[in-house]
């Protein structure tokens, strides 16, 4: 194969790119390294940047690594409400781990997955039956959740 054959006249060169010389018979009837030299060479392109915010976890962790950097540390016992809280987030992330797994191997037992969604489309109906179409009922409810988050929230 010469290079000649390795010419392709195909499309207009992106605006980005160097203009391409004419390979006039001429330079066809150069040596081979002469012309593959005339021949533009493609550039790598360039990486792409990182996302301008990481993701929650990521920035999650970069403000708790940032704040454990600027803390002074006299001891230990300065770096236990960091360590408690990177534990409660590596059980809760294990809980619902656990959780997803437990839940997919009922889902793959035959019937039993549609039969638990049975079950919780009757209790939620026994439940509205019960306190959402009587209007005093309903006021009642909402009463006890105020009532509930209040107690909660203070």
């Amino acid at each position: 194969m010469s290079p000649a054959d390795l010419v392709e006249v195909n499309a207009q060169p992106s605006p980005e790119a160097p203009p391409t010389p004419e390979l006039t018979p001429e330079v066809l009837e150069l040596p081979a390294e002469q012309i593959l030299e005339a021949i533009p060479q493609a550039s790598p392109a360039p990486l792409a940047p990182l996302a301008a915010e990481p993701g929650l976890p990521l920035q999650f962790l970069n403000q708790l690594l940032q704040k454990l950097g600027a803390a002074r540390l006299q001891s230990l016992a300065d770096l236990l409400p960091a360590a408690r809280l990177l534990l409660l987030a590596g059980l809760a992330g294990m809980a619902l781990r656990l959780t997803g797994a437990t839940l997919g191997a009922i889902n793959e037992i035959p019937l039993l997955g549609g039969l638990l969604e049975l079950v919780g489309l009757v209790a939620l109906l026994n439940f509205l039956a019960r306190n959402a179409f009587k209007q005093q009922k309903r006021a009642e409810l909402l009463e006890r959740i105020r009532k509930l988050r209040n107690d909660l929230l203070a």
